[in-house]
């Protein structure tokens, strides 16, 4: 085999798409991606277990990626992880199934980003939403990192997290840290993981003048507000446990169950005179869900005490 035919047999990107009841966005976001140009990709789809007929769909195009099918639900870091050791792209990205690269060069873009900037370990393009309006899709600041400063000393760059909706990152840093810390179940797995890569030495990129359209939360369209608020304050307190101090943790702990009280006393007194039903019940769960967090803190804290 020549060295050229082995150049061009190199593989540029590890695509990983985890999906989960899918069926009606994620044949657009497959044709999307053979439609990129000027780079060599596999694409690999690990499915949670769906029931509305996304495997169905996944099985149409067998003979150009990876499937693999989970028996249950094993969450987004766990099921993301799975194709790593396989995957043999010089880049990974990993792409939720409701989003769209229009672009036949944004995988080419990406790559050049990488091979221009040596100290950028991950980058993440602007997002926008199907009417044209941008998403957010990247922060300057952790969860309560105001809280928390002693905890967190300068890493490189500005940017503190990117979304994991369409994050990209070189191969070799996801295998130094071993991919998405598989405690977090859905939410969260992003900054953390960001934060490990900044703590390698590697700053992160946001980078508008490369997009995509993400439609956003279609996998948990069906899950009651109380679950979901449940689950990202759960996800919260792990984010806290790995990166902050008790002290810090103690006093967002303590901050967040006296505001939880309060803006729960508000919706219960004035709420319903301001608010749809439907609002109403989705604060109440998202406050419901910080008190209970925090309270499970503090009583554990208090445990360790006794």
């Amino acid at each position: 085999m020549t060295e050229k035919t082995i150049i061009n047999n190199l593989i540029d990107w590890s695509i990983i798409i985890v999906s989960f009841q899918s069926k009606k966005v994620i044949k657009n976001s497959l044709e999307a991606l053979f439609s990129q140009k000027g780079t060599q990709i596999e694409i690999f789809v690990v499915d949670n277990n769906s029931t509305d007929g996304t495997q169905d769909i996944l099985q149409e195009f067998s003979d150009r990626i990876t499937v693999i099918c989970n028996p249950i639900n094993v969450g987004f870091s766990r099921a993301a992880n799975l194709p790593l050791d396989r995957a043999k792209g010089r880049f990974v990205l990993f792409l939720n199934p409701d989003v769209m690269i229009k672009n036949p060069y944004f995988l080419k873009k990406m790559a050049h980003l990488f091979e221009e900037e040596k100290k950028v370990g991950a980058i993440g393009p602007s997002l926008y939403y199907p009417d044209g309006k941008i998403q957010p899709s990247m922060s300057l600041t952790y969860p309560n990192q105001k809280w928390a400063m002693s905890s967190l000393p300068v890493y490189p760059g500005k940017i503190a997290a990117l979304l994991g909706a369409c994050l990209a990152i070189r191969k070799e840093i996801l295998e130094e840290l071993g991919g998405f810390d598989e405690d977090f179940f859905l939410y969260g797995e992003d900054q953390d993981l960001c934060l490990r890569i900044r703590k390698l030495g590697f700053s992160l990129a946001y980078c508008p003048q490369i997009q995509a359209f993400h439609i956003g939360g279609h996998s948990t369209e069906n899950i009651s507000a109380q679950l979901l608020w449940e689950r990202k304050l759960q996800a919260e307190y792990i984010f806290y446990n790995k990166h902050y101090s008790k002290r810090a943790i103690d006093r967002i702990a303590l901050i967040q169950l006296i505001k939880s009280h309060w803006e729960l006393f508000l919706l219960s007194s004035l709420g319903s005179a301001i608010l749809t039903p439907s609002k109403l019940n989705e604060k109440k769960c998202k406050y419901k869900a910080i008190r209970s967090q925090a309270l499970a803190h503090l009583f554990s804290k208090q445990q360790e005490k006794n």
